[in-house]
């Protein structure tokens, strides 16, 4: 098992991150769009998918393929900001709990249970899924505040809820219940 980093040692960099399956239905279509639209910003996407083919024009977008293990873990810590555009109805998005349990804010579409995970202006930012406007406000909204992204950061270390782990916890805890009650 690969261990997270030590975030005491980590420093923000500055980039706004996707990372995960790059597609069309993942939002990752409609923050490349955001991007174009920013171009003093540097976006960072890692993973796979049919999306990754049309950031080679951009020249603020960076795709750093697949990563895995404490080299994916750093990267997120380092993002300022972390983005789950997503246009479809997810539960639990493990991107949202592993940028908050490295202390990197998020900003998550308003579908599923994206806004479950996130407590708004507290440890991220929601946004009408969709909504280039709303989703490139909300980012120059961070983006342009570092002592928000700082507080934000905080907020989700000393957030108890938004561990793999605790997420792990909770679920077993349900289906326990559920076999309880209906064994």
């Amino acid at each position: 098992k690969k261990e997270m980093p030590h975030l005491d040692n980590i420093q923000k960099k500055g980039y706004v991150l996707e990372f995960g399956h790059l597609s069309r239905d993942k939002g990752t279509d409609t923050l490349l769009e955001v991007a174009k639209k920013m171009p003093n910003t540097e976006f960072v996407f890692i993973g796979y998918g049919p999306s990754v083919d049309k950031m080679k024009d951009i020249p603020n977008v960076k795709y750093l393929g697949f990563k895995t293990g404490e080299e994916l873990y750093r990267i997120i810590a380092e993002a300022a900001i972390s983005v789950c555009p997503s246009e479809w109805y997810e539960n639990c998005p493990m991107t949202i709990i592993e940028s908050l349990s490295l202390a990197t804010p998020v900003i998550g579409s308003d579908l599923g249970g994206i806004p479950e995970l996130i407590s708004n202006n507290y440890t991220g930012l929601i946004f009408k899924h969709n909504d280039k406007e709303d989703l490139k406000k909300k980012i120059s909204y961070l983006w342009e505040n570092d002592e928000i992204i700082s507080k934000m950061s905080k907020n989700a270390i000393n957030s108890s809820d938004n561990t793999i782990e605790k997420y792990t916890e909770k679920l077993l805890k349900i289906y326990g219940e559920c076999v309880k009650h209906n064994g």
